[in-house]
């Protein structure tokens, strides 16, 4: 029988009822206002516990190479960015506070690694609407592994942070959805230039690009819930403003896409808000929905293993669960829930997942209003 053994591991932690998360971190202001210039931790200092201590994980990459988990995470004091050693058990920060600005707070879903083993990322913020013009934008960087070498590329969309990315390893073009914006840009690395496609109206939670090298993401028109397909053609340098949706699991369904995964087999597997996994065949736009494998909702994570399979992670308010997707017997494999039976806690919220060659799954853990998020270590088996 399938199953799972859970470890979560601690980098920081505040360990108390969290009612209003910018302003305890130190990034909104004392008065709750739109009036004030200052930040919250301008006025009380930057030695709170808060500042220091409030973060989530929001994004895992393990690199073969170094053996280490890559993890973004969101920090008010600019210090995110951490490597987890699978065989110490120790974080060890990049330092990344070094080369970011103020609003450079967290690294929410763009950590990739490229062929030649270079990682690139992204910079995401927590801005209030008083601070758009003072605050520069995200940025895309690099990250040498062997290193350590950070190096700040572009700044794609002025007052804009960058939520997710895709990297189309052929073309060597990073693509990207920004907030508060929900603006849609492209990067070349060779040319170090960024073309900025503006307002899209939504974005998905990460993008993918198919065979081809077109970016798949998420749009959606003013005034509307609904959101529908978007693809993007890099030789035509045209984008469609697809008329489709996902398949609704249920009334209230907006057919949001939680997370996008090149399958390797022609197809684009998705992750949706719903918690569901479906289908994408790029060639006719058609998709399958392909189940539910837990209750609840929030599919975010999807990466895949030595093995073939599909892995996932996903759910919220403490139900949350890491599956596989057998595609050729077309059928889910379910691990377990992320329960550390040790410390008697549970992952709130899967927001990204990372997988080694032993199959052990490393879970990013966000948005808890009781406590820091941890990283979730899973060992699958059988």
């Amino acid at each position: 029988m399938a199953s799972c053994r859970v470890k979560a591991y601690v980098l920081k932690n505040i360990a108390r009822p969290i009612i209003n998360w910018q302003k305890e971190m130190g990034l909104a202001s004392a008065q709750g206002t739109q009036t004030s210039s200052a930040s919250y931790a301008e006025i009380m200092g930057k030695s709170s516990d808060y500042y220091h201590n409030l973060i989530s994980f929001t994004t895992v990459e393990y690199h073969p190479e170094t053996g280490l988990v890559y993890c973004g995470i969101t920090a008010a004091d600019n210090d995110i960015l951490w490597t987890f050693d699978p065989e110490t058990k120790k974080f060890s920060s990049l330092h990344f506070e070094r080369y970011g600005e103020k609003y450079d707070v967290k690294i929410h879903r763009s950590l990739i690694i490229d062929d030649d083993g270079t990682i690139y990322g992204a910079t995401a913020g927590l801005i209030e609407p008083f601070e758009y013009l003072d605050a520069p934008g995200g940025k895309i960087f690099s990250l040498n592994p062997k290193t350590e070498e950070i190096k700040i590329l572009c700044l794609p969309c002025p007052h804009e942070y960058i939520q997710t990315i895709a990297l189309d390893k052929k073309r060597k073009i990073i693509y990207g959805f920004t907030w508060p914006g929900m603006k849609f840009f492209r990067y070349d690395i060779k040319t170090n230039k960024a073309i900025n496609f503006d307002w899209v109206g939504n974005y998905p939670h990460i993008p993918s690009v198919d065979d081809d090298g077109n970016l798949w993401g998420q749009w959606s028109q003013a005034g509307s819930s609904n959101a529908n397909l978007l693809r993007y053609n890099p030789e035509t340098n045209k984008i469609d403003f697809l008329r489709k949706s996902l398949p609704k699991v249920y009334t209230s369904d907006t057919g949001g896409i939680d997370g996008m995964l090149n399958g390797g087999d022609g197809y684009i597997y998705i992750g949706t808000v719903s918690g569901a996994l479906m289908r994408l065949d790029p060639k006719n736009i058609e998709v399958k929905y392909l189940g539910k494998p837990y209750p609840g909702t929030r599919l975010a994570g999807l990466c895949i293993g030595k093995d073939g399979l599909i892995y996932g992670g996903g759910g919220e308010n403490y139900n949350t669960y890491v599956f596989a997707y057998d595609r050729e017997k077309e059928k889910f494999i379910t691990f377990g829930r992320l329960y550390d039976s040790e410390i008697n806690d549970a992952c709130v919220i899967v927001h990204h997942i990372a997988i080694t060659e032993d199959r052990t799954i490393y879970a990013a853990e966000t948005d808890n209003l009781e406590r820091s998020g941890f990283l979730w270590e899973c060992k699958v088996s059988p």
